[in-house]
């Protein structure tokens, strides 16, 4: 069952994974992190978020592989990819399993509140 108001936040770079964490507890969110597609994928399954942004290059595996895989599990998963390498390489794909959209870094406060609400708003 989907936790209302939980969004999973999946980035190897501290800094980018704390600051977006806090923003979105400050737009009234709660929400969970992980550092890479697999720790992303068991923190998916434990916690059923409403909402994931999941970076694209990461170690272990990347966000593309965590999101096919996570995909195949859970097919309503509401996924938006956060990219600092323009890596495009996967998104056609991606975009055709539904995933949500891709916001490129560094994204502004108003950016990823605006993202964030168009696809998972509070009420």
């Amino acid at each position: 069952m989907t936790v209302k108001g939980l969004i999973l936040v999946v980035d190897d770079d501290e800094s980018v994974l704390d600051t977006t964490s806090t923003l979105l507890e400050f737009f009234g969110y709660s929400v969970i992190q992980a550092r890479n597609g697999v720790e992303a994928i068991s923190k998916y399954r434990e916690e059923r978020p409403g909402l994931v942004f999941l970076d694209v290059k990461m170690p272990k595996m990347d966000g593309y592989e965590a999101f096919f895989e996570l995909e195949k599990e859970f097919p309503n998963a509401k996924v938006i990819f956060m990219t600092a390498h323009a890596d495009f390489s996967k998104w056609a794909e991606a975009k055709k399993r539904h995933a949500l959209d891709l916001i490129e870094k560094p994204y502004s406060a108003e950016q990823l509140k605006k993202l964030t609400a168009k696809f998972y708003p509070k009420n």
